[in-house]
This record gives structure tokens, sequence and C-alpha cells, in this order.
């Protein structure tokens, strides 16, 4: 029988082995509450993306913008997970056009 290959990238190794290292859970239920934690600056992250997208336009671009919306705060949300409710901040734009289907 041939041996099973580690299928998994390195970075996701990497990333992992410093969650571990970082929180030093000592068992599955710790483990859940580091990964819970990380989640809602992940998920933020990824809508900063999405909203950089939508404007057309990085955060802290102070360069000629395509468009006159410009980003104006966040508002606090909930976001249910398997892991129980997790605080998340959701950039807003002036023209409220901004809509993540996630939320």
């Amino acid at each position: 029988m041939a041996l099973r290959r580690n299928k998994r990238s390195p970075a996701s190794i990497a990333l992992a082995q410093a969650i571990i290292h970082e929180y030093q859970p000592k068992n599955a239920e710790e483990m859940q509450e580091a990964i819970k934690d990380i989640f809602g600056p992940t998920f933020e992250a990824m809508l900063q993306g999405e909203m950089d997208a939508h404007l057309g336009y990085e955060s802290n671009d102070h360069g000629p913008k395509n468009t006159d919306n410009r980003r104006n705060g966040y508002t606090g949300k909930s976001v249910k997970s398997s892991y129980g409710e997790i605080p998340v901040e959701v950039p807003r734009d002036r023209d409220s056009s901004f809509f993540h289907c996630l939320l």
C-alpha cells in the first residue's frame, strides 16, 4: 500500500503552527476558541478587500479616484457560525451601496 501524502499547502501548515504557538491550546475546546478569535479579523480583512473592489481603490489611496463614493466608517455586526456569534466590524460607504451576501 502506498504512503498517503499530506496535501496541505506549506502556508496552511505554517499558519496552523503559528496559531498553536500563539494560543497554546491544551484541548479541542481551547483550539476552537483560538479559531473563533481569529475568524473575526480574517472576515474583516476579506470585507476590506471587497470594499476596495467595490470602490475601485484601496484604503488610504490619496490619488485620483473614478468615483465620488468614499468609505464611511464601520458598523458592528455579529456573524453566526458553528463557533457561536462572532462580532465583526463591517465597512460602510457613503452611498450605502456596499452589500456583502455573507452578512
